[in-house]
């Protein structure tokens, strides 16, 4: 665990809890390159296991991702080839498609890097430590989404 000399558990200045956050980023982004997969190969292998079947698709993922299509097409291609996903026609609209990960995806996510990683010092917690967490963590992210919104449609962030 990273400790600053003489701080122990006082982690509390907006720039040390910057550092921590950075940290466990970075964290996850380098256990993600594991079994030939790139994270966002992971983040795609998730989205589809937990995504309801409407939302099993490349414009959907992308928008929860908050990225451009053409990587996530990429991406989701690569996952298709390996074998990972399988594609099949959307029954609402005549050009789209839905995908479904295949029994080697779903082998391949239950030894997911980051569940495997994470799970044991989320389930020490107790449950209102975890329930806080949850609170701080989706306002972080919904903090950091409004401001890529408004980065993206040319306001001031700030």
């Amino acid at each position: 665990m990273s400790e600053r000399p003489g701080q122990g558990d006082a982690w509390s200045t907006d720039e040390d809890l910057v550092t921590l956050l950075d940290q466990v980023s970075r964290l996850v982004y380098g256990i993600s390159f594991t079994e030939g997969l790139f994270p966002a190969q992971w983040v795609a292998l998730r989205y589809f296991h937990d995504a309801p079947e409407p939302a099993r698709t490349l414009t959907a993922l992308a928008r929860f991702q908050r990225i451009h299509l053409a990587p996530v097409s990429r991406t989701v291609s690569t996952l298709v080839d390996k074998g990972f996903l399988a594609r099949r026609p959307h029954p609402g609209f005549k050009r789209g498609w839905l995908f479904d990960l295949t029994d080697e995806g779903r082998a391949l996510l239950h030894r997911d890097p980051l569940r495997q990683s994470l799970t044991p010092p989320l389930a020490a917690m107790a449950e209102d430590e975890r329930a806080m967490l949850g609170r701080l963590m989706r306002r972080i992210i919904t903090h950091m989404q409004a401001g890529a919104a408004t980065a993206e449609d040319g306001a001031p962030v700030g």
